[in-house]
């Protein structure tokens, strides 16, 4: 029997299958002394690598690792409150889907049955080189995991996405030897704060670098991370970011992440253009970010 996961409004504890305690740490806060996105999508790794450790036992977690052979594809994080370093907080994950070649995973961020937080993955198997067929062993072992969870809406990725020059906003990343991980590329996690550090250069940018950093309001409340492929060690990339949409109070981003010209990476973002400023009166950048949209 599966649990039940029909919509975000209403998701309990109950609602997965595994509850993770998990204290936050001074590190994982932001300037705005909450936890920032990237720490999220870290907590999100460390649960994963939790259930699956326990869930396929460590012979089959040692066989997948030593042979490259599970892949994270896409990673989505949405802030739904603030979360703070006081208290400790649960991370439900389930299976929300398993497909020829991947399966996704639903998380949830809960202070005490409070949801703070959402979130979902989808990892492909690969064969080293190209995706492969899930092995019947994974299958069986993801099974107790399933939840009923809506589908993900997927992605949209048009050619003009994976078109370096569409993306007015540039910002250069170089690789530190910190950003790799066991597989001696760069961590999923710190390509998504690659993501939020072009955000804010882009901020910074249009408020004219303040010090600081800036506004904290402006901030993304969700992201997206489409890894297409590996980023390695050393060198430097170019992160482009265009705006797709103004609306009454927000933006949303779309970002690309390009090797030269090709396209390694995509990510969308949203969160709000006004934020207040330090005398508390409202900063609008709605007209400021008009001149970077996105060419597509």
């Amino acid at each position: 029997m599966t649990a039940s996961l029909t919509s975000q409004s209403n998701v309990e504890p109950g609602a997965f299958p595994v509850l993770i305690e998990h204290e936050a740490r001074y590190a994982d806060l932001d300037p705005s002394r909450r936890i920032g996105r990237d720490a999220l999508v870290r907590w999100f790794e460390d649960a994963r690598v939790a259930v699956e450790r326990e869930t396929f036992g460590a012979d089959l977690v040692a066989r997948l690792q030593s042979r490259v052979r599970l892949l994270l594809a896409a990673v989505r994080v949405e802030v739904l409150a603030p979360l703070t370093v006081a208290g400790s907080y649960r991370i439900g994950i389930g299976v929300s889907n398993v497909g020829t070649t991947s399966f996704s995973y639903r998380y949830a961020v809960f202070a005490g049955d409070d949801l703070v937080a959402t979130g979902e993955s989808t990892s492909v198997h690969t064969d080293g080189e190209k995706p492969a067929p899930l092995t019947d062993e994974v299958r069986a072992s993801l099974e107790p995991l399933r939840i009923d969870a809506p589908a993900s809406a997927r992605p949209e990725r048009g050619e003009a996405r994976l078109v370096r020059e569409n993306y007015p906003f540039r910002w250069d990343a170089r690789v530190r030897f910190t950003d790799l991980d066991t597989n001696r590329h760069v961590n999923n996690v710190a390509l998504a704060a690659w993501y939020l550090d072009g955000l804010a250069e882009l901020h910074a940018d249009v408020l004219g670098y303040p010090v600081g950093g800036p506004l904290d309001g402006l901030s993304p409340s969700t992201l997206s991370v489409q890894y297409l492929d590996e980023v390695h060690y050393p060198g430097i990339y170019q992160l482009r970011v265009g705006v797709e949409e103004i609306g009454e109070d927000t933006v949303r981003y779309v970002c690309g992440l390009f090797d030269e010209r090709r396209c390694i990476g995509l990510a969308e973002a949203e969160g709000f253009h006004h934020a207040p400023g330090e005398d508390g009166d409202p900063v609008r950048l709605a007209e400021a970010l008009a001149p970077f949209r996105f060419a597509g």
